[in-house]
């Protein structure tokens, strides 16, 4: 008794135990199943989000430098013509920095050192032309520059240059001045006829200048204004988006997956019980057949009689038993009594 108990404690125990270990196991499998699916899908939101952000937000600024030419005189020295300069805006050769529908400030910096050339030259004319691929041109502006200094007199001079002659002298600090002309404030670019080209030209031959640069500055309003200014918040938003996304398709489609594993369960399920319920008929009816041919057996054993006559040679009758299935010996042994008895008779 006790050796049964402990084998059936022991039987339960390595049931119990190899129940928990295969739950356990699909338990961990899930879990690892759903974090890798998390990764990837994350790592999918983040990339979505890139490359919606590296094809819809444009460039924010383009500084280029503005490379001045002139046409010398043939006597003496100095230019002869207006300095100009003829700067492509065409990236790689073949692609336009402007993007369609952005609106783009255009600033021309310029370096102006602080001689007595410039101040007494007083005011000159800058223009600006943008042109297409036909050297049609687009659009154009032009601003009046003063290089007038304000006034300081010759005392503020001085102490301007002693106070600031370490840094003059190591280079760090120039005397000079820097003018910031903006020519377009909301400059747009026909996406049909695109501008190729800028063409600056400054009107004035005795200018004197360190430096130019121009650079374009691109406004951004709307989903681009919340996307530049607010770059992380706005990367948390789309990523989260993304990811919502993809994780409501994930879980649609593992749902669809388990409904048509269910669904054919079912089908398999209602085949293995109908196949059930066939192999139950057949028995219940071989049961009836069997049980009728039997009640046919005794009906038929019953009616017939349980003593019968047959005749000897010598003509005379017998009565024998007729053999049952329950004591056949009985009826032998009964069937020789009577005929001995009916040979003495016929002795005598």
């Amino acid at each position: 008794m006790i050796l049964m108990f402990i084998r059936n404690t022991i039987d339960w125990f390595q049931e119990t135990t190899k129940k928990s270990f295969f739950k356990l196991k699909n338990v961990v499998t899930t879990i690892i199943i759903v974090i890798f699916v998390f990764i990837i899908l994350l790592w999918l939101s983040v990339f979505m989000y890139g490359s919606f952000y590296y094809s819809y937000m444009p460039t924010e600024s383009y500084i280029l430098p503005v490379h001045l030419n002139f046409r010398t005189c043939d006597v003496g020295m100095g230019a002869c013509s207006f300095p100009s300069a003829n700067i492509s805006l065409l990236k790689s050769g073949q692609e336009n920095m402007f993007v369609t529908g952005q609106l783009y400030s255009i600033v021309l910096n310029l370096d102006l050192p602080e001689s007595n050339v410039n101040k007494e030259l007083g005011m000159f004319i800058v223009k600006l032309q943008l042109y297409n691929k036909n050297g049609d041109s687009l659009s154009s502006a032009t601003r009046s520059v003063s290089t007038m200094l304000h006034y300081r007199s010759e005392l503020l001079r001085v102490l301007d240059t002693f106070v600031f002659s370490p840094l003059l002298l190591s280079g760090f600090v120039e005397q000079k001045q820097m003018l910031m002309i903006e020519f377009f404030s909301n400059y747009v670019d026909d996406a049909y006829n695109p501008a190729v080209g800028i063409i600056v030209e400054i009107q004035n031959l005795h200018v004197q200048l360190y430096t130019m640069v121009l650079k374009m500055y691109a406004k951004f309003t709307g989903l681009r204004y919340f996307l530049y200014h607010w770059p992380m918040l706005s990367a948390l938003f789309g990523i989260s988006c993304n990811l919502v996304m993809l994780l409501f398709i994930a879980l649609l489609s593992w749902y669809q997956c388990l409904s048509t594993k269910k669904t054919n369960s079912s089908e398999y399920n209602s085949y293995d019980d109908d196949f059930e319920s066939l192999e139950e008929r057949r028995k219940r009816i071989r049961k009836m057949m069997d049980k009728e041919k039997e009640d046919k057996r005794l009906s038929t054993s019953k009616s017939l009689p349980e003593f019968g006559e047959t005749e000897t040679i010598a003509g005379e009758t017998t009565e024998e038993l007729l053999p049952d299935s329950d004591n056949t010996s009985d009826s032998i042994l009964r069937h020789r009594h009577i005929k001995h008895y009916s040979d003495q008779d016929h002795d005598s």
